[in-house]
């Protein structure tokens, strides 16, 4: 399983994944999300919150000008993550960093700090969504 690690401080944002990308699917099997014409996602029953799955819509959405190939699906093959590291704005980056890996692209540095206050992790080019 591939990983995201997100750390400033003695705790982090750690979420293990497994995506693949089919391109041979069916359209109308259970558990299909329409994310824009001929893109798709695929939870498998891996449960995710309404924030959660917001970014992590989002994160597909950032990367539709990179895919090349329709109809597409991505699909969350395995989630884990511990809710004592993790912020729903990891699936974001999530998705991301494994896209620009997958497809042997650069990716962009992650805008990230670490309110002390809030005790939790500021996404600056998040706070629009």
């Amino acid at each position: 399983m591939d990983k995201l690690r997100i750390s400033k401080t003695s705790w982090g944002i750690v979420i293990f994944y497994d995506i693949k990308e089919v391109l041979n699917f069916n359209e109308n099997s259970d558990d299909i999300i329409k994310i824009a014409p001929d893109i798709f996602l695929k939870l498998n029953n891996n449960r995710i919150d309404e924030n959660s799955l917001k970014y992590l819509k989002a994160g597909i959405k950032s990367i539709l000008h990179h895919i090349q190939v329709f109809p597409v699906c991505f699909s969350i093959e395995n989630l884990q993550f511990n809710f004592c590291d993790f912020q729903s704005e990891g699936m974001y980056y999530m998705f991301r960093k494994w896209f620009f890996e997958h497809h042997g692209l650069h990716n962009p540095p992650l805008n990230v700090s670490f309110d002390k206050d809030k005790n939790r992790y500021m996404f600056p080019d998040l706070m629009l969504l």
